[in-house]
Parts: C-alpha cells; sequence; structure tokens
C-alpha cells in the first residue's frame, strides 16, 4: 500500500488520478479506510484551511492510524505554491514515522512552476508578482522558499527546473513531499514495475456541471476558455432557469469575482445551486476545481471513500463514489487539460 497525505481534495484526487494512468489501483478516501486493498490511497485531511495547531494535531492522528496499515511509502502532498502549513504538517508526519528528514520539491516543471537559486517561479515570473500574491487565504507576497516556509532542521528543498531534477533517489530514512510531477517521478520508483499506461476511454457525458469554487480560476479567464470549449457560463448570482439542460449539455457554475471574498459563504452558496442541477445523476458527469469546493460536495453528499477511473488526463483525478456520478476534480490555479471535459 502506497498512501499519499494531501491537504485538500483536489491534490488528493490529483496524485490518485496520476498513480490509476500508471496502471495500479487507486481511491481517494475522506477517512482513511484501512481495509482497502487498492495499491494506491490518497487521504484528503482537509487541512489547508484549519489554523496551524489544528492540521498539526490532525496529521498526527491520521499518520497514526496510515502507521498501524504498514503502508510501503508515504508521500506527503503540498500545494505547489505552498499555501497552507506545509511546514507544519510535514514536521508532524514525520514525528510520528520517523523519518529523520524531509526532502520537499513543490515544483512543477510540466506548468511552467520551477524553483531557481531557492526563488519560485511561474511562466517567468517570480510567485509574489503572480495572480497568487491576491489569493485570499493563503497570499503569496514572497518567491523566497525559505520565507514562505520558515525554519526547519529536518525540511531541505532544491532547485527543480526541469524533469530530470526530480528524479532523485532518496533513502529510506527521508520522507518525500511536494507537488505532483515530484510524486510522479517517485511513484516510478517505487512501483514493483515499470508503469504499463494502460488503454484509456474517457467517458462519454450526456450532461456536463462544472463547479469553479476557484477565485484564482475565474481571475485569470476560466470563463472564456470554458466557453470557447461550448460551455455555458452562470455565476451564483445568476438565475438558472429550470429547463438549463434542454438548452445547453455543457454548463459552469462559478463564485465569479465577488466584491467581498468570504471563501466558505461562497463555497456554501455554490453548493446549494447545484444540487438542483444535479438530479437527475443519469448521464451526469460533474467537474470540479478548487479543494474547497470538492471537498464541500463530497461532505453534503456522505461520500467518504471514492474509486479512480483511469481516464489518463494530466492534473485531472475521475472518480466514481458509490451510486454517485462521475467527478472529475482538479486544482483550480491551472486550465482544464483538452479533451478532458
Amino acid at each position: 500500500m502506497i498512501v499519499i497525505l494531501a491537504d485538500d481534495f483536489s491534490g488528493a484526487a490529483e496524485l490518485a488520478g496520476i498513480a490509476a494512468t500508471c496502471g495500479v489501483s487507486a481511491e481517494v478516501h475522506t477517512h482513511f479506510h484501512p481495509d482497502s486493498t487498492a495499491d494506491v490511497i490518497a487521504v484528503d485531511t482537509d487541512t489547508r484551511w484549519r489554523t496551524e495547531d489544528e492540521a498539526s494535531a490532525i496529521l498526527k492522528t491520521v499518520t497514526r492510524e496510515i502507521q498501524a496499515a504498514r503502508p510501503r511509502w508515504i508521500y506527503k502532498k503540498t500545494d505547489s505554491v505552498l499555501r497552507g502549513h506545509v511546514r507544519a504538517e510535514i514536521e508532524a508526519v514525520l514525528d510520528i514515522t520517523g523519518h529523520t528528514d524531509c526532502l520537499l520539491i513543490p515544483a512543477n516543471p510540466s506548468k511552467a512552476r520551477v524553483i531557481q537559486q531557492g526563488q519560485y517561479f511561474i511562466q517567468g515570473v517570480p510567485l509574489h508578482e503572480t495572480i497568487f500574491a491576491q489569493d485570499p487565504d493563503h497570499p503569496r507576497h514572497s518567491s523566497d522558499l525559505r520565507l514562505l516556509l520558515g525554519e526547519s532542521a529536518r525540511l531541505r528543498t532544491c532547485d527543480a527546473i526541469e524533469d530530470q531534477d526530480l528524479h532523485v533517489s532518496l533513502s529510506g530514512a527521508t520522507l518525500a513531499a511536494g507537488a505532483a510531477d515530484f510524486f510522479m517521478a517517485q511513484l516510478k520508483q517505487h512501483l514493483p514495475s515499470q508503469p504499463t499506461f494502460p488503454p484509456l476511454s474517457p467517458t462519454p457525458a450526456e450532461r456536463l456541471l462544472l463547479l469553479c469554487g476557484s477565485l484564482a480560476a475565474w481571475e485569470t479567464g476560466r470563463a472564456a476558455q470554458m466557453e470557447s470549449r461550448g460551455f455555458t457560463v452562470k455565476t451564483v448570482d445568476e438565475t438558472i432557469s429550470p429547463t438549463i439542460w434542454q438548452e445547453t449539455r455543457k454548463l459552469m457554475l462559478a463564485i465569479g469575482s465577488p466584491k467581498r471574498p468570504d471563501a466558505e459563504t461562497l463555497t456554501a452558496k455554490l453548493i446549494d445551486k447545484a444540487l438542483p442541477l444535479m438530479q437527475p445523476t443519469a448521464g451526469l458527469h460533474i467537474a470540479m476545481e478548487g479543494g474547497a469546493t470538492s471537498m464541500a460536495l463530497i461532505r453534503r453528499m456522505g461520500w467518504t471513500r471514492l474509486a479512480v477511473i483511469p481516464e489518463g488526463h494530466v492534473g485531472v483525478g475521475t472518480l466514481q463514489p458509490p451510486g454517485g456520478p462521475l467527478l472529475r476534480v482538479k486544482p483550480g490555479s491551472y486550465p482544464w487539460p483538452q479533451g478532458s471535459l
């Protein structure tokens, strides 16, 4: 068993999806189920929006449960731009597992998110000069990893500019942590054989509902991007006709650009607006971007264990809850890959 610890649902789904495309069975849990027979389990601890003390305590509790199941390998998934309580959560895992240190590589060179001389760049722009400087919950006011993480004698980072920089061999005493690209590089070393990448056949949808609760996604032009792909775009403040599914097969519902962002209230409003659109579930696929959005719907529906369907879209996890519609989940800070919706 390989276990991923993620601080939000979209990150857990993203990495579980990567594992599934490599030909291994994968699940996403909101509460760890030790009886699972999946090769890879991604656990969403839902701690990004907690206090640091709360996040640390939750990570210690969950890690103890996972350690009791004797996993072969644990990977600590972090936000690629280090939002949340990255250092505190890593140290909590180290305290329980007994690892002596952690190598953290949050860079995603495949998405032009790189670390060079200890500084974080996105598309060549310093992190603190990007849209993430205006993040309502975790604004990035620096590009210096030392300032973003804080001091820790057990946590080290390294530059990562190209994919080859991620292929490092770690001793069993070192915890691996970071974003999706580093996970993919490390996963290949931990699989018993080379990934097989099975044939993939995405399931067509009769109706496709896209829930966008990410301010970063909206501010970077997600509405125009999805309109160009045939979506009808509505915000939560607009009236939606009861006959909307007779008028369109693809609907994007978004929080828009509120004057006073209140993430929790907006997310709840988005889910309230979405629920009537989810009936009936036959032929319905739901796409979600943003961990808070995904988790809000998962909680509302009472799902705690979701199987991963290998569809092969890099960065997108396709999940199947018991008796529920097919879900596609992605972090909100980069576009949907072509063909994924």
